[in-house]
């Protein structure tokens, strides 16, 4: 007869923010950027003149770099059960508050793509940044070590 641990039930179901927040750790180079429908950043448009951007994830925190300058920085949360993931990024409280800005995500492999609506807006149920939408769409690629 089996022996039944009632404490390994739990740990055994895969819980996909986890996974998810395991592969967004590390440092990810921006390659396209578009803010409110305008293209910032893409293989025409190179960052003008100044260091690359660069997103940080260090557990729940994160962080942009430019250079090795931090310019922002906070706490983010991910749902990856929805069927579009979520991802609200928060300042350095941790809580939600009027600076909140809720997104969606995706990861495949090292490319991972964004796209968050302005403070105090609706979360995007699409990646696109149209004009007068006030959505950043993002790409960023893993940086390699």
């Amino acid at each position: 007869m089996a022996a039944h641990n009632p404490g390994t039930g739990d740990r055994t179901k895969k819980d996909p923010s986890k996974g998810d927040l395991d592969k967004l750790q590390g440092t990810w180079v921006t390659f396209s950027l578009v803010n409110n429908g305008k293209t910032l950043v893409d293989e025409k448009t190179p960052p003008k003149e100044v260091p690359t951007s660069k997103l940080v994830y260090d557990g729940n925190k994160w962080m942009i770099k430019v250079g090795d300058k931090t310019v922002a920085s906070g706490i983010f949360k991910i749902d990856a059960s929805k069927k579009t993931k979520e991802i609200d990024i928060l300042d350095e409280s941790g809580m939600k508050n009027d600076q909140t800005k809720l997104g969606i995500y995706e990861l495949t492999g090292d490319i991972y793509k964004y796209c968050l609506a302005p403070a105090g807006k609706p979360r995007p149920t699409e990646f696109t940044s149209n004009e007068a939408s006030g959505h950043s769409l993002g790409v960023s690629k893993r940086a390699t070590p």
